[in-house]
């Protein structure tokens, strides 16, 4: 097919003429207004209705939203919905779809909701473990396992209804899981040192019960050469793995305080080790000798320890021994004064049961032979003499001495039976009643028989007060006939195998008393003296034992009226049930 000639605008040419020249043609151009307009007109109004259909989905939006989260506010989330959400079960908080806005507003609220629960409840997990932390209960292991553990679980729970806000709930707990985190790190850091300390302190105390252990010898052998080698070089090497050690914690403070603590703990085992040596029976069997030993430098197989020690631990260890001597010597007194008190103790009771049988009597006898067996045993408690007092019971005392050494126990100058062994005025019934008295821890009931006596034979007594008596006087002597009454009751009561008391024997006395004033012999002094004596020129009164006294006096030089006056206090004794 042949091709036409196209058309064109502008200069026209006759194709098959060269050079022929057409006239220029220009077409005119064609504005088409109603179809522009039209147009433009379709156009504006598309853009109104673009704008208004805009502006109702916005409303229509807005109204969905605030429907959704007002569904939520007024229908939040029940326990058993929250759990089953912490579950990963959404399908009770019935959520709907998520291509409506409604449903994405409800999706939103609740999980905000959730969040808020879930932050809750993690916070206060993450509380229970810094709890844990601080308390040392817990790892940091432990803790990043919960705070993954109840991280994931609520994430995972929360993506399921919001993924924005599942992913905000995990940073906002990864932040507080991190503080805790970081604070059970440092727990356990410090708990981890601490374990290392302690492990460390208990290997510095094996350490120093070793060395102290090695220095007890005196030195010590190189397993390696046999030699005999110093305890300080054996030191030396305790001193290196304690240093070292220390410092393997990294902390120099640390190091300087066990470098301190051996050093003391070292020189303190020299000082403890020298000193349990010299203080041995085998260093120490005579005490004077073994001073003078360490006086001059010889501490037996301690003495290249001791030698080498400054001067002021030798002192120490010197000072040390001459306190375990001292000791030593004060045991062996205190155990050498109990074993008297002890055979003490026996030999009273058996002396009073032996001096108030018979004197040929089988049982006394063998009382005697016991009371010897324990003088052979101890004669510092019981002196071979008492055995022959007891064999010579008719032996005479002095009422003096005995009166004076009874007031010597009460007023704490006789404190020991030597004091009252050694008096050879006593007779044996004598001694053995004031060893009573000494030996007895209660003197209360024994000070109140001796003012009862006193008060029964006319002595003034005022408690706390000494008493005065003239020892040549009737008093005196009415005394030491109510004592030895005394004496025959609680005789007698140990004859019968009774206990009897201070307290008893002065009530027992005192009745015996009574008795005898109420006698024919009492009724007929006193008789005598009321119908006779009284009635006498120079008498003219009373006679007691208040009005005597002056009677004395006024006798005075004259030899019948002092014969009177004799007569007179025999028949007062005898009124009084004295006689």
């Amino acid at each position: 097919m042949a091709d036409l000639p196209i058309i064109q605008p502008g200069r026209v040419e006759n194709a098959g003429i060269p050079g022929a020249t057409l006239p220029q043609v220009t077409p005119p151009q064609v504005d088409y207004v109603g179809l522009r307009a039209g147009a433009a007109n379709a156009q504006t109004v598309a853009q109104t209705l673009d704008r208004l259909s805009g502006q109702l989905f916005g409303i229509a939006k807005t109204a969905a939203l605030e429907a959704g989260y007002q569904y939520v506010a007024d229908n939040p989330v029940t326990p058993e919905q929250l759990e089953a959400a912490k579950r990963g079960n959404l399908e009770p908080l019935r959520l709907g779809g998520s291509l409506n806005i409604y449903d994405q507003a409800v999706r939103k609220a609740r999980a905000l909701e959730l969040s808020g629960n879930f932050e809750a409840e993690a916070r206060n997990k993450l509380t229970v473990m810094l709890t844990a932390v601080e308390q040392g209960q817990t790892t940091t292991e432990q803790v990043q396992q919960g705070i993954d553990a109840m991280m994931n679980g609520f994430s995972k729970s929360l993506a399921g209804v919001d993924p924005e806000a599942s992913l905000k709930f995990r940073a906002t707990i990864a932040t507080a899981g991190n503080t805790v985190l970081a604070k059970a790190a440092e727990a356990e850091i410090k708990r981890r040192r601490q374990e290392q300390v302690i492990k460390f302190d208990r290997d510095f105390d094996n350490s120093i019960r070793l060395l102290e252990a090695a220095v007890s010898q005196g030195f010590w052998i190189d397993p390696r050469t046999g030699d005999k080698r110093s305890v300080d070089e054996f030191g030396d090497m305790y001193r290196q793995t304690i240093s070292t050690s220390a410092l393997v914690l990294g902390d120099a403070a640390l190091q300087k305080q066990y470098s301190d603590k051996f050093e003391a703990a070292f020189k303190q085992a020299k000082i403890g080790a020298t000193t349990a040596f010299v203080v041995s029976d085998e260093f120490s069997k005579d005490p004077e000798a073994g001073l003078a030993k360490l006086r001059y430098g010889d501490a037996g197989k301690m003495t290249d320890v001791f030698r080498a020690m400054p001067y002021d631990d030798k002192a120490k260890v010197i000072a040390n021994y001459m306190v375990a001597m001292n000791e030593r010597s004060t045991l062996a007194e205190r155990k050498r004064s109990d074993d008297k008190r002890k055979d003490l103790l026996e030999f009273v009771p058996l002396y009073e049961r032996a001096i108030s049988l018979p004197e040929n009597s089988r049982e006394r006898k063998q009382l005697t032979q016991q009371i010897g067996v324990i003088a052979q045993r101890n004669p510092e408690a019981v002196p071979l003499s008492v055995i022959k007092d007891l064999n010579e019971p008719s032996k005479e005392g002095n009422q003096l001495a005995e009166f004076n050494v009874l007031r010597g126990i009460y007023e704490g100058t006789i404190t020991s039976p030597d004091q009252i062994y050694s008096n050879t005025a006593l007779n044996a019934r004598q001694k053995v009643g004031l060893l009573k008295t000494l030996t007895t821890e209660d003197r209360r009931d024994l000070r109140e028989l001796d003012s009862g006596l006193a008060r029964l034979a006319g002595i003034p007594v005022i408690p706390g007060s000494p008493v005065v008596i003239d020892p040549k006087g009737v008093e005196f002597q009415r005394l030491q006939g109510l004592r030895a009454d005394a004496q025959q009751i609680q005789a007698e009561a140990t004859r019968d195998g009774k206990v009897i008391t201070p307290r008893q024997t002065l009530l027992e006395l005192e009745k015996r008393l009574e008795q005898r004033r109420n006698s024919e012999q009492a009724k007929a002094a006193r008789n005598s003296l009321e119908t006779v004596w009284e009635k006498k020129p120079w008498i003219n009164g009373p006679i007691t034992r208040e009005t005597l006294p002056a009677l004395k006096k006024k006798a005075g030089d004259d030899v019948n009226k002092q014969r009177e006056i004799k007569q007179i206090e025999r028949l007062l004794d005898q009124a009084e049930g004295n006689q």
